[in-house]
């Protein structure tokens, strides 16, 4: 394939090869993993080719190294598949720890306190996703957010079903009745 007019037929295992010892650059607004790491395409471009970066787009470095089989993406959508990602370990930690602090009881109403706090915030952020969809729409970024927000959310309850299958525990988070506050009589005055 051309790339600025100049030929590239470098196979994904080369790329991999001679970027082992690199260190990634910050990145902007794209990325390609490479080796388990995020890079800026640019620099693995540049990198595994010799070419000045200046001689080709963001564009056509990522045209390049998709063709020979990287994934590369908007880095907005990998931050927020990485807090998506906390979302869930924040939970599982909070369950382990209960578990092993506390009684058996307690460990439910645990796991349903961290499970019902991961699974709203999801919610919520799915909710705002919706509503933006009714107007201006998503970006591409936003979308892949949105689809692995929704498969998080799937999964996590999967999980927690599966974990306590057959206990007789109701591990499902309680639903809030109302918004509001609910003021006791003697706070009020009456």
């Amino acid at each position: 394939m051309k790339v600025g007019g100049r030929n590239f037929d470098l196979t994904m295992q080369e790329v991999e090869a001679r970027m082992i010892d690199a260190d990634p650059e910050p990145i902007q607004k794209h990325t390609v993993v490479v080796n388990g790491r995020m890079f800026p395409p640019k620099q693995v471009l540049g990198h595994v080719t010799g070419w000045d970066r200046t001689t080709f787009t963001t564009m056509e470095a990522q045209r390049v190294l998709s063709r020979i089989g990287f994934d590369c993406l908007d880095a907005r959508a990998e931050r927020f598949r990485g807090l998506g990602q906390s979302v869930m370990d924040a939970a599982r930690d909070s369950v382990q720890g209960a578990m092993t602090d506390h009684g058996d009881a307690r460990f439910a109403r645990g796991f349903s306190a961290a499970a019902g706090i991961a699974l709203r915030q999801i919610q919520k952020r799915l909710n705002e996703l919706r509503e933006q969809m009714k107007g201006e729409g998503l970006s591409q970024a936003e979308q892949a957010f949105y689809a692995h927000l929704d498969e998080l959310k799937a999964e996590i309850e999967a999980d927690c079903g599966r974990f306590w299958r057959g206990s007789g525990v109701d591990w499902r988070p309680l639903q809030p009745v109302a918004k509001g506050v609910i003021r006791r009589t003697d706070e009020t005055g009456s």
